[in-house]
């Protein structure tokens, strides 16, 4: 290895720089980032309140990449871990605000017929019709929504169950049930809990600049494919730019469309403006703007300066106007806030449809058929969490 082009700041390809450097030191890397700054979705601001204005947590049983990466670039010491309070979760239904521990007595007699429900579906479905054939329609539109538009922003009628909770349909096709999964698969010593870095996850992305090697270029885009070995970490909308004309690379970016996300960062002087918990999520049938909102204060107390609340809103369409007539409305927050910061992104995050991972394998065929140099990796293949990203890398 001689050379290789790096096309992307982002999480995924600065920690491919960084491992490329580690496990090639002789090779000439260059990364070019069309942007004027590094991380991608990544930024933490400090001024005047402490603000992430993406990622902010990390759940450290389904992160054993990116705890590698945090023990590897020496940042164990910037670790904080949420307080007990965010193990509380609550959903915004019939126009109030419910906790999530609610809907379980709801949900017994759904997990009592599960495991006598027929066998594996053959093939690969939509989360809505996988959810509603092993625990009903109830548990499908009140939790399994919520959740979905949570973590992918997405129509749990389109979305793949198999793309997205691939773990709910591993334990059906291994046990016969989820309820039979859960009693009789081992359980693994897992640490649980959520955690982040003390001075937001950008400190992550600026260690790995200082410890990666090879040259980093900033507003500086490509436009054509580099004839060196080349890693693509670009967001998804961007990758076919780069395989002009070529219509299976078109066809599978056609079918992972990204939808937008508006993320509203606010701070009030008050303390204690929101119940103690992780936040809460909104079900499609509430017809809410808002997706659901972040209590960052309740989480990680310690990032507060001066015993303020700090709070995160998700929205799909609005913006700072939408954002505080929810907090009004939901949890009654008449307060003006201190600080408002409004960001967003216009494809946030890619949409896995039933049958998504199949068409990954036969784009990745395509690719070391036709372009044996070149490797593509981002949040639109296997994954959209931050240890996904990292694992691409």
């Amino acid at each position: 290895m001689e050379k290789v082009v790096i096309v992307g700041g982002g999480i995924s390809g600065l920690a491919a720089r960084y491992r490329l450097s580690r496990q090639f030191p002789e090779a000439e890397i260059t990364l070019y980032e069309k942007s004027g700054r590094l991380g991608g979705c990544i930024e933490s601001s400090q001024d005047p309140y402490f603000f992430e204005r993406g990622p902010r947590t990390i759940k450290a049983s389904r992160s054993g990449a990116l705890l590698q990466l945090i023990e590897e670039l020496d940042l164990q010491s910037e670790i904080i871990y949420s307080s007990k309070n965010a193990r509380k979760r609550y959903l915004w239904v019939d126009q109030k605000l419910r906790s999530l521990s609610s809907f379980i007595p709801k949900l017994i007699p759904a997990l009592l017929r599960e495991w006598r429900q027929p066998y594996p579906w053959a093939g690969d479905e939509s989360i809505a019709s996988f959810v509603e054939r092993r625990l009903g329609k109830f548990a499908a539109e009140t939790l399994f929504d919520p959740l979905t538009l949570g973590i992918f922003a997405g129509d749990i009628h389109h979305l793949s169950i198999s793309a997205c909770f691939p773990e709910l349909k591993a334990m059906e096709q291994r046990y016969g049930s989820l309820t039979r999964a859960f009693f009789k698969r081992k359980k693994e010593k897992k640490t649980k809990g959520l955690l982040t870095l003390k001075g937001g996850l950008q400190i992550l992305i600026d260690r790995l600049v200082e410890q990666g090697k090879g040259a980093i270029h900033v507003n500086t885009p490509l436009e054509e494919l580099p004839k060196e070995r080349t890693i693509l970490a670009v967001p998804s909308s961007v990758v076919p730019s780069f395989f002009k004309g070529d219509a299976v690379v078109e066809t599978f970016f056609e079918s992972v469309p990204s939808v937008p996300l508006t993320v509203v960062n606010i701070a009030f002087k008050e303390a204690g403006l929101t119940p103690q918990g992780f936040g809460y999520l909104v079900p499609s049938k509430e017809n809410e703007t808002i997706l659901g909102v972040v209590f960052d204060s309740s989480i990680f107390p310690s990032q507060d300066q001066e015993g303020e609340t700090r709070l995160t809103v998700m929205l799909r369409n609005g913006g700072r106007e939408e954002a505080l007539s929810a907090l009004k409305r939901h949890l009654r927050i008449e307060s003006f806030p201190s600080a408002v910061h409004v960001k967003t992104y216009p494809h946030a995050v890619p949409q896995y449809g039933v049958g998504h991972l199949e068409r990954v394998d036969v784009f990745k065929e395509h690719l070391k058929e036709h372009y044996p140099h070149v490797t593509c990796i981002g949040n639109y293949l296997e994954g959209v969490s931050l240890d996904s990203c990292i694992k691409a890398g």
